[in-house]
């Protein structure tokens, strides 16, 4: 849809002032489809044979978003079997329309081997439209009765008068057939919101479940909606405002959303990327910050924009598993429905709630502008772009009322371990060799609430992946190269906050993927993915 939607922006050169998408219902059997209308410069003939035409593309310019010349073909056939195509256009004194039939359906049930687009031409610069001969008026009236017999249209009657809400020019695009998931019910759903298009199996995931407070805070999030709901993801799709544009979704103008505009404490920061000419003095300017929900709520992510079109929404730069602004591993996974794990959660989740938004024209996105290649320069991005996470949490943490927790050390006292905030003393024991807890557990003090940040995690268990077992390891802050017994009487080792926090992260993470119930492991695959990395 998108990429039906780029088509339409890029025609505000030529004078478009909208575009509409709507559902509308298939005479013939009442089934629904798909209706792109746009008041652009619209295509005549030739154009319209080269828009439907696999690889051409005429979208050079700097300011255009289009430019492999695949997007109309592979995003209608995506959407859907078949798709009809309206035009009208003015080109050269010459006014015309079109009509091209590009259909799935039509191509396999004759067993064609060439992809067929039957299409036909009227001149209407007089005051009929009178049909555009190329070859002969038998080949003109074959196609004609193809597109009848294929397309949701029974007459030519029919054809012509959907040309009546296009105007002097404009084109309607309609798909139809639209495809099924497993289930036999249509991908797009257009019953749960009437005034938005909705992916029925992400917006349907997680509605039979009583989900906790929080879990659904972020899923009213828009960082959250624009997975499944067209309306929040077409909001944030481009980075500039429009002056004379809008996007009609259902009969209701989208309301365009720039995040940008509601960061707490904004910066911006300016990046040179080392690139050569003719773009070696392009300079992008990232504007970071805290969502206005913090802390409250955990989203984070990069907006990331090419020739203002967004090519990645959120992306996570802070995903290897550090402390140090850098993000949890698995927390976007994991938190949902997981209660076990809030006390841990309360203090590390507080590491994802920056955002901010760029535009990078610099690294050229995938064809279908859903991802950026993976060149040098992306990969320089990412690491400018975790640089700068890192030091606008170190300089701004505070301002949103977030302590990070002083250098501590565990408190060893008689009949079982505590995990003290604060001090490293002399008084730490060796940790009984039979006292093996569950990560989590029973060592947090009688006093301690959700809303404190701790350092919560036992550290002197991991799971022996040799055996299955878990095996009693040396309690963390135990140097290298001491015995397993702990260290020589009074001398404890001194361990930075950070070093117990990662090797904690590390043990937990190790924890969740030998004690998690099967069944919760198989449903959270990107997650169950990370875990295999990391370990």
């Amino acid at each position: 849809i998108a990429e039906l939607l780029d088509n339409a922006v890029d025609e505000v050169q030529n004078g478009a002032t909208f575009v509409k998408v709507d559902r509308v219902n298939i005479m013939k059997d009442n089934s629904p489809a798909l209706v792109f209308l746009d008041d652009g410069g619209g295509m005549d003939p030739e154009s319209l044979r080269k828009c439907m035409s696999l690889g051409y593309s005429t979208k050079k310019a700097n300011k255009t978003i289009g430019q492999y010349g695949n997007g109309f073909k592979t995003s209608t056939m995506r959407l859907g079997a078949d798709v009809i195509v309206f035009s009208r256009a003015t080109h050269e004194s010459k006014a015309t329309q079109s009509i091209g039939l590009l259909s799935y359906t039509y191509l396999r049930k004759t067993g064609q081997d060439d992809v067929i687009v039957p299409m036909i031409d009227f001149d209407i610069s007089g005051h009929w439209a009178e049909p555009i001969i190329y070859s002969s008026q038998d080949d003109w009236a074959f196609n004609l009765k193809t597109i009848l017999e294929w397309s949701p249209f029974a007459s030519k009657s029919e054809l012509l008068q959907q040309f009546e809400d296009i105007g002097p020019h404009g084109t309607k695009v309609i798909i139809y057939n639209l495809w099924m998931n497993d289930e036999g019910v249509y991908e797009l759903s257009f019953d749960d919101d009437e005034e938005d298009i909705c992916l029925r199996d992400e917006a349907n995931s997680g509605s039979l479940k009583k989900l906790p407070k929080k879990v659904l805070e972020r899923q009213s999030h828009i960082s959250y909606r624009i997975r499944y709901s067209l309306r929040a993801y077409a909001s944030m799709l481009y980075l500039g405002k429009f002056d004379n544009f809008k996007i009609i979704l259902r009969g209701k103008p989208i309301q365009q959303f720039h995040i940008a505009d509601e960061l707490k404490f904004p910066k911006v920061i300016s990046y040179r990327p080392q690139v050569s000419a003719p773009l070696k003095d392009a300079t992008a300017e990232t504007t970071i910050g805290f969502i206005k929900e913090a802390p409250a709520l955990s989203v984070s992510g990069f907006n990331v924009y090419h020739k203002n079109r967004l090519i990645r929404p959120f992306w996570k730069v802070t995903g290897d598993g550090s402390l140090k602004g850098n993000g949890v591993v698995g927390i976007h996974t994991l938190f949902v429905g997981f209660f076990l794990l809030i006390f841990f959660l309360t203090y590390i989740s507080h590491y994802w709630m920056y955002t901010g938004v760029l535009e990078a024209n610099f690294i050229e996105p995938t064809h279908d502008k859903q991802d950026f290649e993976r060149s040098t320069l992306f990969v320089r991005l990412e690491s400018k772009l975790k640089q700068m996470t890192l030091e606008y949490w170190k300089a701004y943490y505070h301002l949103i009322g977030h302590q990070l927790p002083a250098s501590s050390s565990y408190n060893m006292e008689s009949g079982g371990s505590v995990l003290s905030p604060v001090g490293h003393g002399p008084d730490m024991q060796k940790q009984p060799a039979d006292q093996h807890k569950l990560g989590l557990a029973s060592n947090f003090q009688e006093d301690m609430h959700l809303d404190v940040p701790s350092v919560a995690l036992q550290g002197n268990v991991r799971h022996n992946l040799e055996n299955g077992k878990p095996a009693v390891q040396p309690i963390i802050g135990i140097a290298e190269g001491h015995d397993s017994d702990g260290t020589p009487e009074g001398h404890p080792v001194t361990i930075s906050a950070d070093q117990i926090c990662e090797e904690n992260i590390q043990l937990f993470i190790k924890y969740v993927l030998y004690f998690l119930p099967s069944s919760l492991v198989s449903c959270c695959t990107p997650y169950q993915y990370h875990l295999h990395v990391q370990l």
